[in-house]
């Protein structure tokens, strides 16, 4: 008779760390733009990412972008983030505003640990085995639905967007030997004061799923975000940013709240730093940001009570800016209609000859 001793033990560890909820790495930041600023844009962040926090966030994109990010965990875990998204070429819901998909891949990997098996001798034998092992795969809609101009105070307007998101994730993951695999959905809204650079988020993250590795089902970590965001130029071609999100986890009825700020010159590079509050793992975080172009990279660190990480992000944005685009082609009809307006008015009669004739 085998007694599998050390399988045992950790499914025991598993159930009692997370007994309201399983596949924490849901919960996990992915940018490290994101992660610098402690979590706190993570809502109101806008860019491919936003895949990972508020799917409502890309319609506000105006061109494809691509991105990669990688992060090391406690002791010798390793997560991997890839994601791709693009506008499509044609209408959906709004009259103003043609709608973005995005595509992710994020991989996990928690480390091995040592399977040790004893037969009814005694003798005992022992191999590698994975921890645990997760890929999720989401794919994610956005778009604006919403444009007005709004009174603010006196004297003050603003132009107001707002959009909506929805994302599908498919889970596989394996524990200890055990597979599994699940599905779940996210769901956001996203405004913002495009003159006066407030943005405002809300999302709800791993809905509707549970998993089953072996008999009993545990319930998804389903996050609720909701942020804001204030960006405000300074001086030359620089401006501040300040963001505050409190976070939700609804499954393991805990709290977050997260304070970030970011400084950036001239497009060059950004300084950001930012606190994570009534966590378990709260503390401080910093981080870089760098930019040529379209390419940028982002780099953070985080001193948190529980564990230290580190998380570098690499994205590049192509393609002509959708904005430009619309510009462009609304200028060619205008230009068009004033030439056929041109055609179609009536010729003015041409006047007398000035030519003069003297009769002698």
């Amino acid at each position: 008779m085998k007694k599998y001793l050390y399988p045992i033990i950790f499914l025991i560890l598993t159930s009692n760390t997370y007994s309201n909820s399983s596949l924490d790495i849901l919960k996990n930041d992915i940018s490290a733009k994101v992660v610098s600023m402690a979590g706190s844009d993570a809502v109101t962040n806008k860019d491919i990412f936003s895949i990972n926090y508020n799917p409502a966030a890309l319609g506000f994109l105006n061109n494809s972008q691509i991105a990669i990010n990688y992060s090391n965990g406690f002791e010798d875990s390793k997560y991997s983030y890839i994601a791709f998204g693009t506008i499509l070429p044609y209408k959906v819901i709004s009259d103003f505003s043609k709608p973005y998909i995005g595509l992710s891949i994020y991989a996990t990997d928690l480390g091995d640990m040592i399977y040790r098996t004893i037969d009814d001798n005694g003798n005992i034998t022992e191999k590698n085995l994975s921890t645990e092992k997760n890929v999720i795969i989401t794919l994610s809609y956005g778009e604006k639905i919403h444009r007005e101009n709004v009174f603010i105070y006196q004297g003050v307007k603003s132009n107001f967007e707002s959009g909506i998101g929805i994302s599908a994730k498919f889970i596989n993951s394996k524990l200890v030997g055990y597979s599994a695999n699940t599905i779940a959905l996210d769901g956001g809204y996203f405004g913002s004061f495009t003159d006066i650079g407030l943005d405002f988020g809300v999302s709800i993250s791993n809905t509707i799923g549970s998993i089953k590795y072996i008999e009993e089902k545990y319930n998804l970590p389903t996050v609720l975000r909701a942020g804001i965001s204030y960006s405000k130029p300074t001086i030359m071609d620089q401006r501040v940013k300040t963001s505050l999100e409190f976070d939700r986890y609804i499954t393991d009825k805990k709290s977050s709240l997260k304070l970030g700020l970011e400084y950036t010159i001239e497009n060059t590079i950004s300084f950001r730093t930012g606190y994570k509050f009534l966590d378990d793992n709260k503390g401080f975080s910093v981080g870089i940001g760098l930019f040529a172009g379209n390419f940028s990279v982002d780099l953070a660190t985080v001193f948190y009570d529980i564990y230290k990480y580190s998380s570098v992000s690499i994205k590049l944005r192509f393609g002509e800016k959708e904005e430009k685009k619309e510009e462009s082609k609304q200028l060619k009809k205008f230009i068009q209609k004033e030439n056929k307006t041109k055609e179609t008015l009536p010729q003015k009669p041409q006047g007398p000859s000035k030519d003069t004739i003297i009769i002698f």
